[in-house]
């Protein structure tokens, strides 16, 4: 096991546990993700469970780092286990979007999640699935 550890202003601890070659955890153990490998050619599926917010979300951005390095066509965020998540994690969000991959996040999602992307509008940037299904992975 490997650990990553920064810093934030207040010094608080930042950083994530790498648990295996495609997990990521939070330090505090309350988020991580994990590389769904049952996903078509073309496509990479990120599992990302918990609560996201300054804190933990280096475990989702080294993660989506990673995901960049092997330029796949499309990149899955199943975001139906997140149950918080806060502006730095929609930020984050938003700016994978804007990276060369299609990003699509799938649900369903939880009504903190659904509420954040309605109020600000994220749901019309991002390209938003209901489910695994309805793009076309079980």
């Amino acid at each position: 096991m490997s650990e990553s550890q920064g810093f934030a202003e207040e010094g608080i601890p930042q950083g994530f546990l790498a648990v295996g070659p495609h997990t990521y955890r939070s330090p505090t153990g309350v988020a991580h993700v994990t590389r769904d490998d049952s996903a078509p050619a073309g496509t990479l599926i990120l599992d990302v469970t918990g609560e996201f917010d300054r804190d933990t979300l280096p475990c989702l951005r080294d993660a989506l780092n990673d995901v960049d390095k092997e330029q796949p066509e499309r990149v899955l965020l199943d975001l139906s286990g997140v149950t918080f998540g806060d502006s730095s994690f929609l930020n984050e969000l938003l700016v994978t979007h804007r990276r060369a991959a299609r990003l699509v996040v799938v649900g369903p999602f939880t009504g903190q999640i659904r509420r954040l992307f309605e109020l600000t509008g994220a749901d019309r940037v991002l390209e938003v699935a209901e489910d695994r299904d309805s793009v076309g992975i079980t």
